[in-house]
């Protein structure tokens, strides 16, 4: 591999350990002799994302390999309230962060008032308008997961479509072996 050809790589994904994805774009026109790179982020980087990426994660698998260990009706239902009790944890744990947090940026709020730093102060209540918005959307996001709102049952859907293809797949191989 040339030098030159060294600084022409194709364009890659980056993942990093945080709650954001980043995806480097490498700019392929010709007539321009540096490199632009774009930067693509979701997710929020708040506590919030970890509600979303649990109710994201691959249930349908889980509920397959459950139902190969363990093919009772019994044992999946189990499961699925383990499922929805690892979100009621999930919830406690974001708005217990959410609560800690707005205590906080309260006290600098309060504490940068009285020192006349108009400008911090404001950049504070702005933070803090997000956090309440999230705990807003925490607050929705709870009530539709007690009134069982599809969004929020999907992990357990995805739970039970992985145990009944796992129960399949018992079943096709007892009869090969017959």
């Amino acid at each position: 591999m040339g030098v030159l050809n060294f600084f022409r790589r194709k364009p890659m994904l980056v993942e990093e350990p945080t709650m954001e994805q980043n995806v480097l774009v490498e700019d392929t026109n010709e007539e321009k002799s540096t490199n632009n790179l774009i930067t693509i982020t979701y997710g929020t980087g708040k506590a919030i994302d970890l509600i979303y990426n649990f109710l994201k994660d691959d249930y349908e698998s889980k509920g397959y390999d459950d139902a190969l260990t363990n093919p009772d009706s019994s044992y999946k239902e189990m499961n699925k309230s383990m499922i929805k009790s690892a979100l009621e944890i999930k919830f406690k744990q974001v708005r217990r962060k959410y609560e800690d947090d707005l205590r906080t940026i309260d006290f600098h709020i309060n504490s940068r008032k009285e020192a006349g730093l108009i400008e911090l102060v404001k950049e504070l209540e702005t933070k803090k308008e997000i956090l309440l918005q999230h705990v807003k959307e925490l607050n929705t996001m709870e009530q539709d997961f007690i009134n069982e709102a599809p969004y929020m049952m999907g992990m357990l859907f995805s739970y039970e479509r992985g145990f009944l293809r796992g129960l399949a797949a018992l079943s096709l191989e007892q009869i090969k072996s017959i």
